[in-house]
């Protein structure tokens, strides 16, 4: 996982700027929530709307038919990947995922999906 995690960081900073909603925007989008317990701000591939996840809420990795295009992470979290959009199904796999503020995870190629179909994701408690 951490190696997928460091392929999707090392995506970010070659494609980044070319989907989409700038960084810019995303994360003072997520920064600005009225709930501060906001943690990232997601781009849907054919929503208008930015969607905002907030602790222990499920962010899946697709809404419907659209796809995450790319997310912003505002603050540091610790996450678990789940087989389901839903978040159900136990941890895949089963090890904590800690993620630092200001990473941004850009799906190219729709490869989101191949690390699991969502994320419940917890204030940070592993050092990174």
């Amino acid at each position: 996982m951490k190696l997928q995690l460091g392929l999707l960081t090392v995506a970010t900073c070659v494609l980044g700027a070319a989907a989409g909603l700038s960084y810019e925007n995303l994360l003072r989008h997520c920064l600005n929530a009225q709930d501060n317990s906001t943690y990232v701000s997601v781009q849907y591939a054919g929503l208008t709307d930015i969607v905002d996840y907030v602790y222990g809420e499920c962010y899946p990795y697709q809404l419907g038919a659209d796809l995450a295009q790319k997310a912003v992470f505002c603050r540091s979290v610790t996450c678990y990947s789940n087989p389901n959009p839903n978040c159900t199904g136990g941890a895949v796999p089963p090890i904590p995922v800690p993620v630092p503020a200001g990473l941004t995870l850009v799906n190219v190629a729709d490869f989101v999906q191949y690390i699991g179909q969502g994320a419940t994701c917890w204030p940070n408690a592993l050092p990174i």
